[in-house]
């Protein structure tokens, strides 16, 4: 497991470039199928368009597509674009109306990488952590203080309140062990934790 950033949703981006109409669809897939029936959907929707040209990147699999545009103008330039923001879990299909005018190569490239550019510049983000979670286990009158000291470091998912306190804790796998060492410190041993395996989420 690795941590990445990817688009928190599917997103809509039109430019026109020299009478041609090129619009990036793009959307986070978690994996290669999702990335695939998105492809397909928007192939579907765009029926019409002179071309459907697209990349993709999930973890490990990639893939990308000229759809009949010059070999090396479409697919690889958006491919390019995904990777050079540095986002992971993300499909990008850039449709394209021709509108009469031929841009050359060069131009080709500029207008399909610029687009997925442009699209993805545009697109909200969210970062892909690994996450550890743990439940501290604590007396009542240590609860205000120790909530408080946890909030600056990771999030409370959730309090239950029995004999003792128990509060469902989510930190960055990294910083998970300094933060449980500091609740033990804090609370002079008197807090339990229990950690669980951890994760990849939005953090």
């Amino acid at each position: 497991m690795k941590e990445y950033t990817t688009v928190n949703k599917a997103e809509v981006y039109t430019e026109i470039i020299n009478k041609s109409k090129f619009i990036a669809n793009i959307t986070r897939a978690d994996t290669a199928e999702e990335a695939a029936e998105f492809i397909q959907k928007i192939s579907k929707t765009y029926y019409d368009a002179t071309h459907n040209c697209y990349a993709y990147i999930v973890g490990d699999s990639a893939k990308f597509s000229d759809n009949g545009e010059p070999s090396g103008t479409a697919g690889l330039p958006i491919y390019e674009t995904i990777k050079k923001q540095n986002l992971d879990h993300v499909c990008v299909v850039v449709t394209r109306y021709f509108g009469g005018i031929k841009l050359g190569a060069g131009g080709l490239v500029r207008a399909y990488g610029g687009c997925a550019a442009n699209a993805l510049a545009a697109a909200e983000r969210v970062k892909i952590c690994l996450i550890t979670p743990f439940i501290v286990t604590l007396p009542y009158n240590m609860l205000k203080q120790t909530k408080a000291e946890i909030e600056l470091r990771a999030k409370i998912i959730s309090i239950e309140y029995g004999e003792n306190v128990l509060m469902h804790i989510n930190a960055l796998s990294r910083e998970a062990k300094e933060i449980a060492d500091k609740i033990i410190d804090f609370t002079a041993g008197r807090a339990g934790i229990i950690f669980s395996p951890e994760f990849l989420g939005e953090y």
